[in-house]
Formats: structure tokens, C-alpha cells, sequence
């Protein structure tokens, strides 16, 4: 039988990247079967951004707000607000590939299932100083080593 899975993430004034990651995860090979979000007290527009894109598409989207709380703390209560038997957390700012959930699930399909999985990112600038900071505090893929990268 598959997994439902949940995708969480947080948020806090991410209304100028928020869609980017939504239509990332609108264009996956494997959808996940809900898209659960917590905004931590934005004072832009994200959280409208995130209910509009919900309204416009079908992606399963459940957003929710916690005015105040950290990244540890709105992980969790999006954990909590999700369905899914496995979670994949992401990030906002960010632009996933379109296989990228597919990959992350790919080791639960067989009897040997682990506990839990990761992944890796790159840099995707769009300014110069965007350039320079991912050069400057990401390593490159190939100078990391899957047995002791830990992605968050």
C-alpha cells in the first residue's frame, strides 16, 4: 500500500519566493497528498498568497498561523496538522525538481524501509550576491560525503 505523504514547511515573509516552492511542488512526478505550511507571523502578504494559491490550483494546501514561533516550533505544528504516515519537510525559497518528493520516497517502497531520509541542495541564484553567498557557505555535491551530511 503507498505512504500518504505530507510536505511541510515554515514561512515568514516569503511572499516574493512563496509561489516559487508551491508551483514546485504543483509540478512534482509524485504529488504529495498534502502541502501543510506555517507562517510564523508574516508581516507581508505571504499567508494571502499561500490561501490564493490554494484556492487556484489543486494542490492540497492547509495553511496556518502561529504569530511568534521558530522554525522548530512551526516544524512541529505542521507535523501535527499533517495526515501523511511520512513527512518530507522543504523550505521556503527554494525550487524543488520535479522528481525530487519521487527520489526522497523512493528507499520506503521496499520491506526494508529506513527511519528517515535526506537530501541535498544547491544554490540557485538569481542576483549576483545570491551567487557569491551559495558559493561561500554551500558545499559543492561532490564535496559532500551521505554519511555524515545532515541536511537541516
Amino acid at each position: 500500500m503507498p505512504h500518504r505523504v505530507s510536505v511541510i514547511a515554515t514561512v515568514l515573509n516569503e511572499a516574493e519566493s512563496i509561489e516559487l516552492l508551491l508551483a514546485s511542488l504543483l509540478k512534482q512526478t509524485r504529488r504529495p497528498d498534502e502541502v501543510v505550511i506555517v507562517d510564523g507571523g508574516s508581516t507581508d502578504d505571504t499567508l494571502a498568497r499561500i490561501e490564493r494559491f490554494g484556492r487556484a490550483t489543486d494542490l492540497p494546501l492547509k495553511a496556518l498561523s502561529l504569530p511568534g514561533c521558530n522554525i522548530s516550533q512551526g516544524r512541529n505544528l505542521a507535523i501535527a496538522a499533517a495526515s501523511g504516515s511520512l513527512i518530507a519537510a522543504t523550505d521556503a525559497g527554494v525550487r524543488l525538481d520535479d522528481d525530487w518528493l519521487e527520489h526522497l520516497l523512493a528507499p520506503f517502497a521496499g520491506d526494508d524501509a529506513p527511519d528517515a531520509v535526506g537530501g541535498f541542495f544547491v544554490a540557485d541564484p538569481c542576483s549576483t550576491f545570491e551567487l557569491a553567498l551559495g558559493a561561500a557557505t554551500l558545499p559543492l555535491v561532490e564535496e559532500i560525503d551521505p554519511a555524515s551530511f545532515y541536511p537541516s
